[in-house]
């Protein structure tokens, strides 16, 4: 039982937060996540959380959510990892299903042959985590979290 990772698998938005020597810089991206916690999303180099990755590919990153009818009901996954561009044609080919399982108004654009060649320079990131706080009133009750370490 993974209930961190059955949660983040759940999830659509995540956000992450990137630094380099001058800024700290936090961008929302859709993404997917594989049955190990591997995150995967999509995004142009030229933005400016890519820029700040390829200079330092240490990154946090958190998603939540929350029952707008019971303020007690929360859960969220809180993290640390580190992020590159996926290098293999297995990485892309699973960064590419991941998102198009999640988001799949958008598969019959992005593929495995469009992330190689697209006007707008994307590539599949990944994020393999080191650290992820997972909150769950549910689930954990006045504890409300569980520390994970990969």
């Amino acid at each position: 039982m993974h209930p961190h990772i059955d949660f983040l698998r759940s999830q659509k938005l995540l956000t992450l937060a990137c630094h380099n020597e001058n800024e700290v810089w936090a961008a929302s991206v859709y993404f997917g996540a594989d049955e190990g916690g591997t995150i995967f999303f999509i995004s142009p180099k030229d933005t400016k959380h890519s820029a700040m990755i390829l200079e330092n590919p240490a990154i946090a990153f958190s998603c939540a959510w929350f029952d707008a009818g019971n303020h007690k009901n929360r859960k969220a996954v809180q993290g640390l990892g580190v992020c590159r561009v996926a290098q293999t044609e297995d990485e892309i080919a699973r960064g590419v299903a991941l998102h198009n399982k999640n988001f799949p108004e958008f598969a019959n654009k992005i593929s495995v042959d469009w992330i190689r060649a697209n006007e707008w320079g994307s590539y599949v990131w990944i994020v393999q985590p080191t650290f992820m706080k997972y909150w769950d009133d549910e689930l954990y009750g006045a504890d409300e979290n569980a520390e994970f370490t990969f």
